[in-house]
């Protein structure tokens, strides 16, 4: 017998395709980004835990010795995490269980820093199944991480959570058994249920189906256009593919520079906005690229739950003649910013630009740098004021090749005005960087770390290099 639990009832309030994939365990392999966020839950509820230490745990029973051992708590009005309830074919585990009174309170850990609208439907669902099962629900809660909490030596767990009650948003929920009903239905169909790409790819969470799904649309298809508000809406009317936009509809500058490059074959250049560009900067040139992890619980001092902590970076220096020197730094575990601040403050030292591409990044880092280490302040606000983001003229489509699909990122950007690109590396992208560090380094579950550090000093590498091309390419094309 199938089981609607409450990870497939959210499943199915996403997508119906998502839940019929998810009930047949035929959803893609989880990759070790998904891992890492799965982990630092746990994480997250280890401290929650220590909250209620006359709690009984029965993460990690077997199904049927998890529904008997909770029937038996909830006679003796135990505080239970991970209770167990099933009912026809409805089964949940609720996270943590408080007795009051004659009835329950009900607690769902989210490992956020916010309250966020996808948990109260989660909590509906379970408070449905349990007094079905003839508990009393009385009040609703949602327990997640203070964003304003910062470490400072042996974490209390009642300075890193925060808990808001939910009751009254819960309650107003009416669609539980409309929705049970219809996603039996769909868990029970022999054929996979026939979904239109929507937002809801995206929302609340980015589907594991998206790249499958996503596949079938034609190479030159409307998700391409900067204007959020019109793909979708073209999407909904059946129109998929550029060359087929109705005459009358309005679209922006940006959106129609995408379509000229598909149409002509051949990128669509602004030389004068370009010009005026590389007129702007200021040598010599100092290319440079953060590399972060983060946890949701700090793991150091003087730091915050998903701080973005640097642990590399790498940085070509390029002198007007064209001269390049090539500088980086890896942090070799512990604590990184320590160090990394030390070499950085060296590296940097100069008054030419500092050219990163997408600055919001490296501005925040540097910014959560000078709050975190004072001391350093004064330097990391003068280097913030040299940044020039290379972004830019991408941003602005001075230059657009339809080889982009519509992106201004650097791995779109990179192989469409140089030809090179990130495919013959081991490493990627950031996220895998990310994971492949703090696995090597900081929790050392992987044993081939000095191979990990040679691929995350090339991946590293070639983000800044790549900045170096990309400019020199910009020359070529102006002048």
């Amino acid at each position: 017998m199938a089981l609607l639990t409450k990870s497939k009832y959210m499943n199915g309030l996403q997508c119906h395709r998502l839940l019929w994939f998810s009930d047949r365990k035929q959803l893609p392999e989880i990759t070790l980004s998904d891992e890492h966020k799965f982990g630092q839950g746990h994480e997250f509820e280890v401290y929650v835990k220590k909250l209620y230490p006359t709690g009984i745990d029965l993460d990690g029973m077997d199904f049927k010795e998890n529904l008997d051992k909770t029937k038996e708590l909830i006679e003796y009005r135990k505080i239970i995490f991970e209770a167990g309830f099933m009912i026809a074919n409805l089964f949940v585990r609720a996270d943590l269980m408080i007795p009051l009174g004659d009835g329950w309170d009900l607690y769902e850990i989210k490992s956020t820093t916010q309250l966020k609208p996808q948990h109260i439907p989660d909590l509906a669902f379970q408070k449905y199944v349990l007094e079905k099962c003839g508990l009393k629900v009385n009040k609703c809660f949602v327990i997640f991480l203070n964003k304003e909490f910062v470490k400072n030596g042996e974490i209390n767990p009642k300075d890193l959570i925060i808990q808001e009650e939910v009751t009254e948003k819960v309650n107003l929920v009416d669609d539980i058994e409309n929705n049970i009903k219809k996603f039996l239905e769909i868990m029970s169909q022999e054929q996979t249920p026939d979904v239109c790409i929507s937002m809801q790819c995206n929302k609340p969470y980015e589907c594991p189906l998206k790249k499958e799904c996503w596949s079938t649309l034609p190479e030159n298809n409307v998700l391409q256009l900067t204007n959020w508000k019109v793909y979708w809406k073209l999407l909904e009317e059946g129109v998929k593919d550029l060359k087929d936009i109705p005459k009358g509809t309005k679209l922006t500058a940006k959106d129609q520079i995408i379509i000229e490059a598909i149409k002509d074959n051949k990128p669509v250049i602004s030389k004068e906005h370009i010009k005026h560009f590389l007129n702007s900067l200021h040598y010599p040139l100092y290319h440079f690229d953060f590399e972060t992890f983060d946890t949701a619980v700090p793991i150091f001092d003087n730091s915050r739950p998903y701080q973005k902590m640097p642990f590399q970076y790498s940085l070509h220096i390029e002198q007007k003649d064209g001269s390049v020197e090539h500088r980086e730094f890896l942090s070799d575990g512990g604590d990184p910013r320590p160090a990394l601040l030390e070499q950085m403050k060296k590296d940097l030292e100069g008054t030419g630009d500092i050219i990163v591409f997408n600055k919001s990044f490296e501005i925040s880092v540097m910014k959560r740098l000078a709050e975190d280490f004072p001391e350093h302040k004064e330097w990391l606000q003068h280097a913030i004021e040299r940044i020039v983001d290379l972004a830019n003229p991408f941003r602005a489509l001075y230059y657009y090749n339809k080889s982009q699909k519509g992106s201004y990122s650097i791995k779109k950007v990179l192989p469409a005005i140089t030809g090179k690109s990130y495919d013959e590396l081991e490493i990627g992208n950031g996220g895998d960087a990310s994971m492949m560090y703090f696995y090597s380094h900081i929790q050392q579950k992987m044993e081939n770390k000095g191979q990990i550090r040679e691929n995350l000093l090339k991946y590293c590498c070639l983000d800044t290099e790549g900045m170096v091309w990309i400019i020199h390419q910009l020359v070529k094309i102006v002048n």
